[in-house]
């Protein structure tokens, strides 16, 4: 077996690394010069950013910045000229140079064998950094429009965070007012969407309002996404922001704070809202109808019925409000049949005579009506509807009704 001397390992291991930091300095000298192709330095940079070694060391992040930034520039003018470029490669570009200038910076500051601390690097990066931080919104839009959405996310999250960041101390660039800030959340947010990333959506969205973004399609689309979520108590803690800035234009707010107080058996504190709603609006059929849902959830069905037919009576247009009248009216039909099974026959068909049919005739209109206004949406109504000529013994009904 041959051996090995130390000698010739610890000369392996210096070719190594110093292959690596002469592949830094010729990458580095290439895109000093005229017309650089930063693409390709990019690429042939790659290797030197995993190696043991050579990723320890300021300049190569330094350089990998340097790249990744003048590509985004070079695109940039390609772009104003009307150029065709890559704009998710020019986005994702400037995004990945500064996230290199900022590994750069802890490494430029290490002390030397001296003790010495002697930066090379910072000052240009910091120089960098501030005069493309503007260009982040930029980067992140030219993702969007390439529909690479996770690109365009992390261009704003890396412009929301500059600010802060501490590696840049006093030379971080000033935050822009929060209207501004809460503008990029929400587009932060809508890219996460865009990307199934439904956590960092639903904490965008979250952040957009923090910041003062109270527009009413951002509670909207927090609160679709926090559903989607299955986060319950934070779609409520949404609607009962929104319901009194927008709860005047747009009953659903009331309505999920309504469903989160039933479902949490909150019956007494949801009665008193609706009812302080339905005074305030006494001519919105949309109350009326949440009102019933409250009443059936605590079994006054009669109730329900009253209200639902008090929302029809006020919107005959709202498909949905005809199918709970005619849905109500057909379970008062059953409940009453199912409590005259114990009569007499003769007894028995009088009831079926003089109450359950007049109501099974009476459900159909509505149930009819509703399907009428949506029959894209309106199936359970047909599911009734058959059900009530079967109880009917309308033949002719029954297979209008299957056919459809």
């Amino acid at each position: 077996m041959k051996k090995v001397s130390l000698a010739a390992l610890f000369f392996a291991a210096t070719m190594g690394l110093s292959a690596q930091n002469a592949l830094v300095k010729e990458v580095e000298r290439e895109i000093k010069g005229s017309n650089p192709n930063y693409k390709a330095a990019i690429e042939k940079l790659a290797p030197a950013l995993t190696n043991a070694e050579s990723s320890e060391e300021a300049q190569t992040w330094y350089v990998a910045g340097k790249a990744g930034v003048g590509l985004y520039d070079q695109n940039f003018t390609k772009i104003a000229l009307g150029q065709d470029v890559d704009k998710s490669l020019t986005g994702n570009s400037l995004r990945e140079g500064i996230e290199n200038f900022l590994k750069a910076l802890p490494l430029d500051k290490k002390p030397d064998s001296k003790g010495k601390i002697k930066t090379k690097y910072t000052k240009d990066i910091m120089k960098q950094i501030q005069n493309h931080y503007n260009d982040l919104n930029t980067a992140a839009i030219y993702c969007w429009e390439a529909k690479d959405f996770d690109g365009a996310y992390k261009a704003w999250e890396l412009y929301m965070s500059l600010p802060t960041n501490s590696e840049l101390g006093d030379n971080a660039p000033k935050a822009p007012v929060d209207t501004v800030m809460s503008d990029i959340a929400y587009n932060q947010a809508l890219a996460a969407w865009q990307g199934d990333k439904l956590e960092n959506a639903n904490a965008s969205f979250k952040k957009a309002i923090q910041l003062g973004n109270n527009k009413k399609n951002v509670y909207d689309y927090a609160i679709a996404v926090a559903f989607q979520l299955g986060k319950s108590d934070e779609v409520n803690e949404l609607a009962e922001a929104a319901y009194p800035l927008y709860g005047n234009e747009d009953v659903k707010y009331l309505q999920l704070i309504i469903n989160n107080k039933i479902e949490k058996k909150q019956f007494d504190e949801a009665r008193t809202m609706l009812n302080n709603a339905i005074a305030a609006e006494p001519n919105n059929g949309n109350l009326y109808f949440v009102m019933g849902i409250l009443e059936e959830n605590l079994n006054n069905n009669d109730a329900a019925l009253n209200n639902y037919r008090k929302a029809v009576e006020l919107d005959a247009s709202n498909a949905n409000y005809q199918y709970n009248v005619g849905r109500s009216i057909c379970n008062k039909a059953y409940a009453i049949d199912d409590s005259a099974t114990k009569l007499s026959q003769e007894e028995y068909q009088k009831v079926r005579d003089n109450e359950v049919n007049p109501l099974f005739r009476e459900a159909a209109t509505y149930l009819e009506e509703a399907y009428k206004l949506n029959p894209d949406e309106m199936h359970d109504a047909l599911v009734y509807l058959r059900n009530v000529y079967y109880n009917l013994n309308d033949e002719a009904n029954l297979k209008r009704v299957e056919s459809l």
